[in-house]
């Protein structure tokens, strides 16, 4: 449970991992183990003052979804309104302070036999981020930011980020309007309701990459449990419990950085990569680990993809390409791909691993859309902004 299951998403979603890997433990992004309905009845009670018969004229007690933190239950309001209730597990606050004590010790053991493999800014970020997550009241007001941010761009037909209703809610409760759908990456589901599987792949991107270059707030966990489609094609948004916030300065050095790996600019990816400070030396290092693209991307620049209005992608990888890439980054030191996490900016630690999930998602999705062209538009926008 909890931080267990976060790790076990987030690797289900490497692009160099096994594809057993991958198939088995994709399950834990919302279909992980079940707890007794009685815990989430007991929290649901000390959080609301509520109990469930007077709260809903209709509760399923099975819930719908389970993952790293909650369960979610569907039921139905005295007005009629069918609700989602996401219910924190009562275990997960119990053990989450040994659980990162644990973790955070497995670190130090790694660094004592590898004094080069150094995981202290992983535990800090660890530790900021399932903090901010255990707060419901902070992801509802996320969820309302977001969405009035977004509402120009997008309408409601594409994008859907469900209302919470804040008086049945809490700091470990969260009652928001129900919005079926199924996952993004159930490929046959959506192939079998006739929806457009490229349109919906191109949306995706431009919302992340809209909230990245252009608003600077950033929803850090679109992992495929966390976007579902609607049978007209919409993109329901789910779990804004951890967001990030770039500035204007960071996200100008950020779209620098895109634009120039972009345009295969080695001299601007240079400087850009210094004014993250991180070493100019390390810059087609830290160029694969954005881009995370086999050595025939690289090698090929992503610019000219894009002049020739490409729309393929480059996010599909063969076996032969996985151990390319992971031979690609063992050749690099383990001290200097330390030291390269150890000075990023703290903010853009989460804000690539939504970069690293939206390119699964793409992947899942038969890579339909060219992410790059995408991000390049975004970019350039921030940056006339």
């Amino acid at each position: 449970g909890g931080i267990y299951v976060k790790a076990g998403q987030h690797l289900a979603a490497q692009p160099i991992a096994p594809k057993p890997f991958q198939i088995v433990l994709r399950a834990l992004m919302d279909d992980a183990a079940r707890r007794p309905f009685e815990e989430d009845r007991k929290t649901f009670a000390e959080e609301t003052g509520l109990e469930i018969e007077e709260a809903f004229a209709e509760f399923d007690e099975t819930p719908v979804a389970s993952a790293s933190l909650a369960q979610v239950y569907r039921a139905k309001t005295f007005g009629g309104e069918d609700v989602a209730v996401k219910i924190q597990q009562r275990p997960v606050a119990r053990f989450l302070e040994s659980d990162l004590f644990t973790i955070e010790g497995y670190y130090s053991l790694m660094e004592w036999l590898v004094p080069s493999l150094r995981f202290g800014w992983l535990a800090k970020e660890t530790r900021r981020h399932m903090g901010e997550e255990m707060d419901f009241t902070r992801e509802a007001a996320n969820a309302l930011k977001a969405s009035k941010m977004l509402a120009d761009e997008f309408d409601e037909s594409e994008l859907k980020i469900p209302r919470v209703h804040r008086h049945l809610s809490g700091k470990r409760v969260l009652t928001m309007e129900f919005v079926p759908g199924v996952r993004i990456d159930d490929v046959e589901a959506l192939k079998g309701k006739g929806i457009d599987l490229a349109d919906v792949a191109a949306r995706i991107q431009k919302i992340f990459a809209q909230m990245t270059f252009v608003h600077g707030f950033v929803h850090a966990d679109p992992h495929p449990g966390n976007i579902l489609i609607t049978d007209k094609g919409g993109i329901v948004l789910l779990d804004h419990g951890v967001y990030r916030t770039l500035d204007d300065d960071l996200r100008k050095k950020w779209a620098n950085v895109w634009l120039s790996i972009i345009r295969s600019d080695d001299n601007a990816l240079r400087e850009a990569t210094g004014s993250l400070g991180i070493d100019p030396d390390m810059s087609q290092f830290f160029k694969l680990i954005l881009a995370v693209v086999p050595t025939r991307v690289v090698e090929e620049p992503l610019a000219g993809s894009i002049k020739r209005n490409d729309d393929s992608s480059s996010d599909s990888f063969t076996v032969a390409e996985k151990r390319s890439v992971m031979k690609q980054i063992m050749g690099v030191k383990l001290e200097d791909q330390t030291k390269l996490f150890e000075t990023l900016p703290r903010d853009l630690l989460l804000v690539l691993k939504a970069n690293n999930l939206l390119r699964y998602v793409n992947e899942q999705l038969g890579s339909p859309v060219n992410r790059y062209k995408i991000i390049w538009k975004s970019a350039s926008e921030g940056l006339a902004k």
